[in-house]
């Protein structure tokens, strides 16, 4: 079990362990992962699990047989995954089956079921969308108003190695309260990417590189204090790179054999903005971690 006793600072917003898990299936091998996830951090966590499926008629088909064989396979599925999860010693569950847009029925299940977590994976039809523009993935992770997981490992350790990406901006502090309350036990990294201005016009641009990340280094570690008090300075390692977002990224997770990176959002359409465009896509299809996407009303 975590340990709950985390204190952060007296201005910052306290973000409790999830109590109600929503899981985001289309019944298909696919969504394995996400359930085993699922699954375990609601063991873990002492909380309840919905698991939804969404019966999508746009995506099925004009024919009535179809998509009455559709509802039939899905209801008959529900079943099935309703006893398994019922077989798990300490799990509290149900399975939701809905009709409509996946995006609509998992954010509106999770709102009336008032859940704190969204857990999903990286199926490319029914549940899950098409990857990587337009996708169910991306609609829930710009309009969730709870956090949105993305599963691809298979396991999550409760020490687990997780990463905040941040742009140092306040609709990141979320994301890193989040990392130390939901994964006290956890080794934590903060990662944040510069773009040295006027680098094209310093006689060594190597050192003048090393100077701006050092100067950003400093600014990582007020960032973690103001977000979550001084204890946070020593719980975060702070990496800094520079260039693309992704790029930069990537093998930070792959040499760190990262479990988790989690990144805040915000409505502002800049570089830096990890929920957005190009960016997002890449992320969620590149690096292979989990990933948390935390909104920044949360």
């Amino acid at each position: 079990m975590f340990n709950l006793s985390l204190e952060v600072s007296s201005g910052s917003v306290v973000h409790p362990i999830p109590s109600h898990i929503v899981y985001a299936t289309d019944f298909t091998a696919r969504c394995d992962r996400a359930q085993e996830r699922a699954v375990q951090l609601a063991i873990e966590w002492n909380a309840s699990l919905t698991a939804v499926h969404a019966i999508d008629d746009a995506g099925i088909g004009a024919n009535a047989w179809v998509r009455d064989a559709h509802q039939v396979a899905a209801r008959r599925n529900a079943k099935r995954l309703r006893e398994d999860l019922a077989a798990i010693e300490g799990l509290r569950s149900s399975v939701h089956v809905e009709s409509g847009s996946p995006a609509t029925v998992v954010q509106a299940l999770a709102t009336s079921e008032r859940a704190d977590l969204i857990v999903t994976g990286l199926a490319r039809s029914m549940i899950l969308g098409v990857l990587p523009m337009g996708s169910t993935v991306m609609a829930l992770a710009r309009s969730s108003r709870v956090p949105v997981l993305v599963v691809k490992k298979k396991l999550l350790d409760t020490r687990s190695r997780t990463l905040v990406a941040t742009d140092l901006t306040a609709s990141s502090s979320a994301a890193l309260q989040v990392a130390l309350n939901w994964f006290p036990n956890g080794q934590h990294g903060l990662f944040h990417v510069i773009d040295p201005p006027y680098r094209m016009w310093a006689e060594d641009k190597a050192a003048y590189v090393r100077q701006v990340q050092q100067s950003a280094i400093g600014e990582c570690a007020r960032f973690a204090v103001e977000a979550a008090g001084a204890a946070a300075r020593n719980r975060f390692a702070i990496t800094v790179r520079h260039g693309d977002v992704v790029d930069a990224l990537r093998p930070v997770v792959d040499e760190g054999d990262l479990d988790l990176v989690i990144v805040g959002t915000h409505a502002r359409t800049d570089v830096m903005n990890f929920l957005l465009g190009s960016v997002a896509s890449r992320m969620v299809n590149e690096i292979e971690s989990d990933v948390l996407v935390v909104p920044p009303s949360f």
